[in-house]
């Protein structure tokens, strides 16, 4: 019966998509020639400690969960080999051990778990955590008998302070007078992130599109357009995660709008821009978006002012 469970999800995945298995994951790794596939229950015969930890887990090992393509590599031994050598020399035969995992690096590590979740390979491998030495089992330790330090994610009521166990820089900011309430529960940090593949920005449509998921109103198009929005990413003037300073400015005052508009300090002692003086308001506590309310873009004026 188990082997026609796992022949089904076999066919299953094959079905939903290709799914050819390459051995990618022990291609690098001297697996002896002789050494074959026995299944689960031989395993779990002595290590009952693991089959207890994954009763109520995705990997349940009596789902006979296969490898995408081939039948006969499922459970245990998608993981840690072929275990007929540990089973007849009485668990001092050969396997993919504690020992062995602990010195693959990084995308070994990965290649296990992408060998059967075949729509996370390209997306991890162009995502933020790739060649970081962190692994799929430093997040998942609930899902791995091997997993890393981190408490789990279902530990939190916040899913997001699970992230934060790593990214404490981060977690100092969403304490900033201006902030996403990230902290408070209003949006969490899988909103702006894929954890697995990554952001796209490479283009400016891409580096600014998470930004104005949300903030659409400045997205435009407007008849008259600021190229400060238009030519830059959103992190050109905020931080995404928290700031000293209102709408998450990256700095206070006219030096964030004069880093770019220079030409107004140049040596003329009227501050003239476009044609108006500023002197006597640049010169004072007024901050240039008092009156250029609009600066994302406007329809209606082309100073970007508000009439």
């Amino acid at each position: 019966m188990r082997r026609m469970i796992c022949l089904v999800c076999s066919l299953a995945v094959l079905v939903a998509g290709p799914a050819a298995w390459s051995g990618e994951y022990l291609d690098g790794i001297e697996v002896p020639a002789d050494a074959t596939y026995v299944g689960s229950e031989d395993c779990l015969a002595c290590h009952e400690e693991v089959g207890e930890f994954y009763a109520h887990s995705p990997h349940l090992p009596e789902l006979g969960l296969s490898v995408p393509g081939r039948a006969d590599i499922f459970g245990c031994e998608a993981c840690h080999g072929p275990g007929s050598l540990h089973v007849d020399e009485g668990g001092d035969g050969w396997i993919m051990g504690l020992d062995i995992m602990r010195a693959l690096d990084d995308v070994s590590r990965a290649n296990m778990c992408t060998q059967c979740h075949l729509s996370l390979d390209l997306q991890y491998a162009d995502g933020p955590h790739a060649g970081t030495e962190v692994s799929c089992a430093d997040c998942h330790a609930d899902q791995v008998h091997f997993g890393g330090q981190a408490r789990p994610a279902n530990e939190y009521r916040n899913r997001s302070e699970f992230c934060l166990q790593c990214h404490t820089a981060v977690s100092a900011a969403f304490r900033l007078p201006f902030r996403h309430r990230v902290l408070e529960g209003d949006i969490g940090c899988a909103d702006c992130h894929d954890h697995h593949g990554g952001n796209d920005r490479t283009t400016w449509e891409g580096a600014n599109a998470t930004c104005l998921s949300c903030h659409n109103q400045m997205a435009g198009p407007f008849v008259f357009e600021h190229g400060g929005t238009t030519g830059e990413q959103c992190t050109s003037c905020h931080l995404p995660h928290g700031s000293h300073n209102d709408k998450l400015l990256t700095q206070d005052g006219n030096g964030l709008c004069l880093q770019c508009h220079y030409e107004v300090v140049n040596g003329d002692p009227s501050f003239d821009f476009g044609g108006v003086p500023h002197n006597g308001l640049l010169q004072g506590e007024a901050r240039c978006y008092d009156c250029h309310r609009e600066i994302h873009g406007s329809n209606v004026s082309p100073s970007f002012r508000d009439q």
